[in-house]
């Protein structure tokens, strides 16, 4: 996966959830802090988007930042961006919390070569199944459910980076 197309010689991930106020930026930072431990900082680079714009310009929700905290995680430099055709193009890896995502991810690629660096995140988590592989989205919830949604982040991120470590470069 650390691959031939990674831009100035860095391997670019974009997670991808609804607003971008939750998922992905709990993902981006968990996976960014997951890759410097593991000697990768230099190498990938990890962004956070919205398939919508609800959010755009506006910081995590508090509740997902205080949940990053708790967890030992960075928290509170995310500004929330919506996903656009040209940072689908810079990504060399797009990974959606659910199906949802996936699908507006899909129709923002449109058909080719694109959709193929496109899935879900839990696709690397090996505790996950065909039937449970989203991460739930915990805005309306309470702290077990941003509990929840970090603990199904961390456990992506741990064989995402695992991937990416073991990758020849």
């Amino acid at each position: 996966m650390m691959k031939e197309a990674c831009q100035n010689g860095r391997m670019r991930v974009a997670m991808v959830c609804l607003g971008n106020i939750c998922r992905s930026p709990m993902a981006a930072a968990v996976a960014t802090a997951m890759a410097e431990d593991a000697g990768l900082g230099g190498e990938v680079v990890f962004e956070s988007f919205g398939t919508a714009g609800y959010h755009e310009g506006e910081c995590a929700n508090p509740r997902a930042d205080a949940t990053l905290r708790r967890g030992g995680w960075p928290a509170g430099a995310h500004r929330a961006r919506q996903l656009r055709p040209a940072d689908l193009a810079a990504a060399d890896l797009v990974l959606c919390a659910d199906r949802s995502n996936l699908a507006d991810v899909r129709r923002l690629a449109g058909a080719g070569a694109g959709t193929a660096k496109v899935r879900l995140l839990r696709s690397y988590d090996p505790e996950a199944s065909p039937s449970d592989d989203e991460v739930p989205d915990p805005w309306g919830g309470d702290d077990t459910d941003f509990d929840l949604t970090l603990a199904l982040i961390e456990q992506a991120c741990r064989g995402l980076v695992g991937e990416l470590a073991d990758a020849p470069r």
